[in-house]
């Protein structure tokens, strides 16, 4: 059996050159949708099990793997214990692995031992749409990791697990969804949106980074000391200084609302020239004032 590989580099230039850089992502399997989303690297025609030990030598435990289908993860499995077991342990496994078919249940514990994660493992699980599901996967892994590309829940356990970008795996109960005034979560109705942002139960939203707030102290950390950050730059100042005057954001001649908007959340650098000499003449104060509330 004929297996296609192609090999495709990271969004954040995590691979370059074949023979000097290891490859980030490994589509298993013709789906010309996935890898024109990715942006082709290598093609690799596996018709023997010296064509895949090419394969898993450009590749780390770092490296993604994604199976298009069950019969492409059973020739991935076989290829890659046999490569393994003939590098005595030197290699202790090939990656992540993502399944976008679930596998047979007894390939599991191999699939444990050869990949780091293995996501995908039920039929129940809901992923991205493909071009947002690459997009997340694309994405830098700081960044990746604070969104979902997937999930499944588990009703006699009453849990939901969430795939984040990184393709590690949160648990939380189903309990933390309680219903608001407009909706009800509906479990049984599990969808991944908005690249990575939303989980949707039924009509029910909830946000990825309120998820992530509630159960992972690491998030919980880092979004802490972003506002930490934010509270005491320069825009937190401009707009504790505009809301003691008195004005909207709607109020600076020659300046957009959009433009105080971002200056605010620090989605922009600290302005210079004339738009500092307009923000400071509008509030009253010197332009190196500003800073001081």
């Amino acid at each position: 059996m004929t297996t296609t590989i192609n090999s495709v580099f990271a969004a954040d230039g995590a691979g370059k050159q074949e023979g000097s850089v290891k490859y980030r992502f490994f589509v298993i399997g013709s789906n010309t949708d996935l890898v024109a989303w990715f942006g082709r690297g290598r093609t690799y025609e596996c018709r023997g099990l010296d064509t895949w030990a090419k394969v898993f030598v450009h590749s780390t435990g770092e490296s993604a793997w994604i199976s298009t289908t069950n019969e492409k993860t059973e020739a991935l499995l076989h290829a890659a214990t046999l490569f393994l077991a003939a590098h005595h342990g030197r290699r202790r496994t090939l990656g992540d692995l993502l399944l976008l078919e679930s596998p047979r249940t007894e390939s599991l514990p191999a699939l444990h031992t050869v990949f780091r994660n293995v996501v995908g493992q039920v039929k129940t699980t809901k992923m991205l749409p493909p071009e947002e599901l690459v997009s997340v996967l694309r994405s830098p892994r700081e960044e990746a990791r604070d969104l979902f590309i997937g999930g499944s829940v588990d009703p006699k356990s009453d849990t939901l697990a969430l795939t984040r970008g990184d393709l590690e795996t949160v648990v939380v109960p189903l309990s933390m969804f309680r219903p608001s005034g407009t909706a009800t979560p509906e479990p049984s109705k599990l969808a991944v949106t908005d690249y990575g942002h939303t989980i949707r139960l039924g009509e029910y939203e909830a946000a990825a980074d309120a998820i992530l707030y509630e159960v992972d102290p690491e998030f919980r950390k880092r979004q802490n000391a972003k506002r930490h950050k934010e509270d005491h730059g320069f825009g937190a100042s401009l707009r504790r200084l505009r809301i003691q005057r008195r004005l909207g954001r709607a109020d600076f001649p020659g300046l957009s609302a959009k433009t105080i908007a971002r200056l605010e959340r620090g989605e922009t650098g600290k302005p210079h020239g004339k738009t500092l000499n307009v923000l400071a003449k509008r509030l009253a104060v010197q332009p190196d004032e500003i800073e001081s509330y």
